[in-house]
């Protein structure tokens, strides 16, 4: 009998393995920590590499675009807030002259 997977799969594009920690799989992980990644970052690296130049990520600008309509601002505001976007790692803090 095949063993079936329920749970979320590694967020990495081409990586089946279920998912571990932080999003991705225990290999994923500790490859983004050997390299000193942010692993929530380390995701969006394909794991077959770039295929050319053209190759890109796949945002969710659909999940984006509903969030920004519920706060009554542009997707543009929403993105320019440190943290704004749900899921999104966080930006940078607030620097020393921004009171």
């Amino acid at each position: 009998m095949p063993i079936t997977l329920v749970g979320p799969l590694c967020a990495r594009r081409g990586c089946r393995r279920p998912d571990w920690k932080d999003g991705l799989c225990h290999a994923c992980w500790r490859l983004a920590h050997l390299f000193g990644k942010d692993p929530r970052l380390f995701a969006y690296e394909p794991l077959q590499g770039y295929a050319d130049e053209r190759d890109a990520v796949a945002l969710p600008w659909a999940r984006w675009e509903a969030q920004a309509h519920s706060e009554g601002r542009s997707v543009a505001d929403l993105l320019a807030q440190p943290g704004g976007v749900r899921g999104r790692p966080p930006g940078p803090g607030p620097g020393p002259d921004d009171g």
